[in-house]
This record gives C-alpha cells, sequence and structure tokens, in this order.
C-alpha cells in the first residue's frame, strides 16, 4: 500500500522554522519505503518555494514515486465533491483532486489536515492524520515491514 504524504507534512518538514521535534516526528513519513507523491501536492509545494529552496525540494521529491494523474481525475473529483456535499462537507477543490489520486491509487494520505477526515467519512479515502502535538501517540512513525 502506497502512502501518500500530504502537502500539509512537506510544508512543516521544508519550512525553516518548524521546530526541529515536528520535522524529527515527519522524517520517518517522508522516509518510508511506501512513502509517495502525486502532482497536485508537489503543484502546491513548489509553487511558493523560493529560488534557494527549489532546487533542494525537487531533488527530494526526484527520490519518490509518482502516483500517475489519470485522465478521469476531474470527472472523479468532481463526485467525491457532490458525495461530500450530499453529507454536509464543504470539501476545497484542491483536497478532492488529492483525495481522488488516493483513492485511485488505493493509497493512504499521511497529513496533517483534519478535513481529509470528513472527505473520508464520505468516500473510500483512507487517512492517517497526524497531529503536529510531539508527544501524540497516534503519529507513531510507519511500520517499515508494510
Amino acid at each position: 500500500m502506497a502512502r501518500l504524504i500530504d502537502s500539509s507534512l512537506w510544508v512543516d518538514f521544508t519550512r525553516s522554522k518548524s521546530p526541529r521535534a515536528l520535522k524529527t516526528l515527519i522524517q520517518p513519513w517522508i522516509l518510508d519505503s511506501l512513502a509517495c507523491l502525486c502532482e497536485p501536492i508537489a503543484f502546491e509545494i513548489l509553487r511558493h518555494t523560493t529560488q534557494r529552496e527549489r532546487e533542494r525540494i525537487e531533488a527530494q521529491f526526484a527520490t519518490l514515486p509518482l502516483l500517475t494523474t489519470p485522465s478521469h481525475l476531474w470527472r472523479d473529483a468532481a463526485r467525491l465533491g457532490q458525495q461530500c456535499r450530499n453529507q454536509g462537507i464543504n470539501a476545497g477543490s484542491l483536497d478532492l483532486i488529492i483525495a481522488s489520486l488516493a483513492i485511485h491509487h488505493n493509497a493512504e494520505l499521511i497529513t496533517f489536515d483534519a478535513d481529509y477526515q470528513a472527505i473520508a467519512h464520505a468516500s473510500k479515502l483512507r487517512v492517517h492524520l497526524l497531529s503536529r502535538e510531539i508527544d501524540s501517540l497516534d503519529d507513531k512513525a510507519p511500520d517499515r515491514r508494510d
């Protein structure tokens, strides 16, 4: 099973102001052998990088498998948005695209963003929600035996 590393982890991991303890919490997820990336997440991160950061982040991204973006992604994301709306969930457009990609590839989404849990309630999305609280018991490093 692939583990799609969400933008929320990348932002905290690459931000110079993030506490070292938070980066230490995130690192095993990014280095996990099942970790992967998708184009919408790469877009979210790279659009805000400075020229100085870009080379380092692109080199890190190059080490990860890239989940392909199927041509039907937009229709799937629209349907997912409708499912969410029917259940009273107002999900963001890019979140729906990322969730649709994760569902399509049967990937677990690793994130700090609780909005994905709401999407998961309306779909087959599998989410592992991490907490930025360093002492959180829910944030155990990934099992490398998977």
